[in-house]
């Protein structure tokens, strides 16, 4: 692309135009993917992050806010928003460990088995801050796949995708 093209494509996508927003979209994304995945090692939690972002950016209308370069704005804007969530799943799974210790363990009153609840707890730590987020919403607090996904800021399908990765995972562990 020249430095025409680019200057039009900043152009275009300032004033809002959709067509320049695709193609942005497709021009930035893999790079943006690659720069997200680097610093989540996670890449469903890249995609969720660019796809986010570029949501964002259209529905809030900041691409009213680039100035001088795409290229950078973009780039600076995912690695605050994948910082910015790494810094919120640590913080979380922070309080989930000191939650799930501070926890008081029911007895069973068949005291041949080994209680289960200290067990599935351990489990359930052991899942990534997103997926345990999903399954917490959509299994424990009973919400809608459409609230718990916009409660985490991401698509119902990035929600399906999170919590049949948890449940699979808890299934495979439970059944050991």
């Amino acid at each position: 692309m020249t430095d025409q093209e680019h200057l039009q494509l900043l152009i275009d996508f300032r004033a809002g135009h959709e067509a320049a927003f695709e193609q942005v979209f497709k021009l930035y994304y893999k790079p943006l993917r690659l720069q997200a995945f680097l610093l989540l090692k996670n890449e469903q939690e890249a995609d969720d992050q660019i796809q986010q972002l570029f949501l964002d950016i259209w529905n809030k209308q900041l691409y009213r806010n680039v100035q001088q370069s795409l290229k950078f704005y973009l780039h600076t804007a995912i690695r605050n928003r994948c910082l910015n969530y790494l810094t919120r799943t640590c913080h979380e799974n922070k309080m989930r460990n000191e939650y799930a210790a501070n926890l008081d363990v029911i007895p069973l009153e068949d005291d041949k088995e080994p209680p289960l609840q200290p067990y599935l707890l351990a489990v359930l730590n052991e899942l990534p801050a997103q997926r345990f987020r999903a399954f917490n919403l959509v299994h424990i607090e009973d919400k809608k796949y459409h609230e718990a996904a916009k409660e985490m800021g991401i698509s119902i399908n990035s929600l399906k995708s999170h919590l049949k990765l948890a449940v699979k995972f808890l299934r495979m562990r439970l059944e050991r």
